[in-house]
């Protein structure tokens, strides 16, 4: 299941953004322009950000960014986004570089897509195998061989 829901052009690496806004909305991108959220999506992410804090942010380096399905997703599907400067979404956060960006039409049928994301970046040679990664092929490869496995 997991796999149906990451695509090869839902995976990026940049080198910075300007602050945590811009790292939702980045980390949505692709899925706006491909039909699977609407612009509301990430304005919904932001908007409860503003009001309890970076929920979605799980570990250092990690931030699982997503809201509630009837802000504006349309279909299911995963995004990933590594950045080569870490982005802090509190002032005393932890730092993050790897965005995974899901869009989930239910609260409950993605719940099995965040277990296994959850296991693998619970492993630390893992998280630094994408975090390090050389091109957006890599780390999309590099989920590919991981997920399949777990």
């Amino acid at each position: 299941m997991i796999l149906d829901m990451l695509k090869k052009e839902n995976v990026q690496i940049l080198d910075h953004v300007d602050d945590w806004k811009e790292a939702i909305t980045v980390s949505l991108r692709s899925l706006e322009e491909q039909g699977y959220v609407t612009p509301d999506y990430a304005k919904g992410i932001i908007d409860i950000t503003n009001e309890m804090g970076p929920y979605y942010v799980l570990t250092d380096d990690v931030a699982l960014i997503h809201g509630r399905p009837e802000t504006g997703v349309l279909k299911k599907q995963l995004a990933v986004t590594v950045l080569r400067k870490p982005i802090k979404f509190s002032e005393d956060g932890k730092p993050v570089r790897l965005l995974v960006a899901l869009a989930a039409t239910d609260s409950e049928s993605h719940m099995s897509v965040i277990q296994t994301l959850a296991q693998l970046f619970m492993d630390e040679e893992a998280l630094k195998e994408l975090i390090q990664a050389e091109t957006a092929e890599d780390v999309y490869e590099y989920l590919l061989v991981s997920l399949y496995h777990s």
